[in-house]
């Protein structure tokens, strides 16, 4: 058993040593053929020698393939009865420059070996061939772009090439949904269309678009100002003759014209236009004309006859005049403030006073202002200043007597400053005299008996002037009244008519005279109780007399011709027709 083991050990590594031996010897060949391929060439040299070889090698294959064709062999193909190659190894991946060129040498030295069957060269030619494909694969172009005659995509066939079409962006489709529905809505209004009762479908479709911001062009509102101030100061004509400039300025622009060529035109007057002459007195008043017998006279009415009137156009109705709004309406009262009792207003300026120092504490605190020197007094002064008193006596108190004569000054100073100027307590006084500025002018006028003496017609005049008003005291000497007509605010009108009715005794300057008269004339009869009377009192549009006059006419045509000149005639008229109740 020992000895059949060993025997078999020794077949075993036989064996072995003779495939080795093999293998060895295979190898070797492999290592003399390569070697006999490339020699001691360097690497340029061995790639060109073996680019010569293969052209040579194709060159032979060729004529190979020809003389094979001719003798009935077929090429990369195998008779029957011929041995079969293996099979083929599957491709591998693209071979490098030094595996071609072995490849190469071996195909090479396999083809021209001495004795090679004729089946041995084909396949050596074939393979040759495939090693070449497969070194050198064929790379694929793209297919050619074909367009027809309206340059759309074509293959080659001819058929037009459909392509996707690209997406829609979302508001482009919102927008087309939404004319479909509207053109929807409008063919379903027309198909159910009624005349008779209309649709209110295709009226709400028909509804006006909703209002927007209308903006106004820039400087339209400034030139419609300016030609409302040229109006106001220089009349409708320059204004008119100010916008047909402007426009043919604007025309001229917008033509490319020079605007320096443009005419100015002429110079517009500074001057006040003159005033419009005052319509003349009509003959006879429209109220009356359609009511005579003869609308062109009133005939004798003024003598005193009676007028012919037409009576069948007296009816029953009374017409009543247009009222006319006064020139100056009164503005409203402002509010008034809430009236604090004595109590309530000590206690507000208390916190006033409080929290003004609070302030000036904190001023101090932060920095921001001075701090006060401590307040010394000849009473307080040991008590402020201690041992500093004590050490010079006399230069302390001389020091806090100048203190104290700087603090009085300073307040002296303070009460100087606030008191008002000469101007001011001026205006101040006629203020409180007047009263508050008013745009509006009131005026009151007086019918008086008699105004002849000397002692009531210095009040009458004196008070109007101190109370600051303007207007005229009209005295007749042989007439049968006296006219008083003022001018004012509110608050000397009030206290002039409380001088003129209740203050002033008419009757009391005529009593001396009156017992003088009896004793020289007992059988004279006495004259009249004197008067006066509040004939009226309002608003007018602006003020007739500059100052206050005080006139002796002679005649009641004199004192009426005064008034016209002021421009105030019917104050005369008044008077004459007023009677006391």
């Amino acid at each position: 058993m020992a000895g059949e083991e060993q025997k078999r050990k020794a077949d075993a590594s036989a064996a072995d040593g003779e495939a080795a031996a093999a293998k060895r010897q295979k190898v070797e060949n492999g290592s003399s053929l390569a070697a006999a391929g490339t020699g001691a060439q360097t690497a340029p040299e061995l790639g060109a020698e073996l680019v010569q070889r293969a052209k040579m090698v194709l060159q032979r294959k060729a004529a190979l393939e020809e003389r094979l064709k001719k003798a009935g062999i077929q090429v990369g193909g195998v008779k029957p009865g011929a041995p079969v190659a293996p099979p083929a190894a599957p491709p591998l991946a693209a071979p490098s420059s030094a595996d071609r060129a072995a490849a190469a040498a071996a195909v090479a030295a396999e083809m021209f070996a001495p004795g090679a069957a004729p089946q041995a060269i084909g396949q050596a030619a074939a393979s040759l061939a495939a090693f070449g494909a497969k070194a050198k694969p064929a790379t694929k172009l793209p297919p050619p772009l074909l367009l027809d005659d309206q340059g759309r995509e074509v293959d080659a066939e001819g058929k037009l090439i459909e392509k996707p079409a690209a997406p829609v962006p979302p508001h482009i489709l919102a927008a087309q949904q939404q004319q479909q529905q509207q053109q929807k809505a409008e063919e379903d209004a027309e198909k159910f269309f009624d005349p008779e009762i209309g649709n209110r479908g295709l009226r709400r479709l028909e509804r006006r678009p909703r209002a927007s911001f209308q903006f106004v062009e820039e400087g339209k509102l400034q030139k419609q100002a300016e030609i409302g101030r040229l109006r106001a100061k220089y009349g409708d004509g320059a204004a008119k003759q100010m916008a047909e400039r402007r426009k043919a300025e604007a025309a001229s622009a917008a033509a490319g014209g020079d605007a320096n060529l443009i005419p100015l035109g002429s110079r517009l007057e500074t001057a006040k236009p003159a005033a419009e002459p005052l319509e003349p007195l009509p003959e006879v008043e429209w109220w009356d004309a359609r009511i005579l017998a003869e609308p062109t006279s009133y005939g004798a009415v003024a003598d005193g006859e009676p007028a012919k009137l037409r009576e069948g156009r007296i009816g029953i109705y009374v017409e009543h005049p247009v009222l006319i709004e006064p020139p100056a309406e009164a503005a409203p009262p402002p509010p008034q403030p809430l009236k604090l009792t004595k109590r309530e207003l000590k206690k507000l300026r208390t916190q006033r006073r409080v929290a003004r120092e609070k302030e000036k504490q904190e001023l101090v605190r932060q920095g921001l202002l001075e701090p006060p020197k401590p307040k010394v007094k000849i009473s307080n002064l040991m008590r402020v200043l201690g041992e500093e008193a004590t050490a010079d006596p006399t230069a302390i108190e001389a020091e806090v007597r100048k203190q104290m004569a700087e603090r009085a000054a300073a307040h002296e100073d303070r009460n100087l400053a606030r008191m008002l100027t000469p101007a001011e307590r001026k205006d101040k006084k006629l203020k409180k005299l007047v009263g508050e500025d008013s745009a509006e002018t009131h005026v009151a006028l007086y019918k008086v008996r008699d105004l002849t003496s000397p002692q009531l017609r210095f009040k009458v005049d004196v008070n109007a002037r101190e109370n600051h008003m303007s207007g005229a005291c009209l005295v007749q000497a042989a007439g049968e009244f006296c006219i008083v007509v003022v001018e004012g605010s509110p608050k000397t009108l009030r206290r002039y008519e409380k001088l003129m009715l209740r203050r002033i005794d008419w009757n009391a300057a005529r009593g001396g005279e009156e017992e003088e008269e009896e004793e020289e004339d007992p059988d004279k009869p006495p004259k009249l109780p004197n008067y006066c009377h509040l004939v009226w009192q309002g608003v007018v549009k602006e003020r007739h007399f500059r100052k206050f006059y005080s006139e002796t006419v002679h005649s009641e045509a004199a004192a009426h011709q005064f008034l016209i000149d002021h421009r105030v005639g019917h104050y005369y008229e008044l008077c004459a027709a007023y009677q006391p109740e």
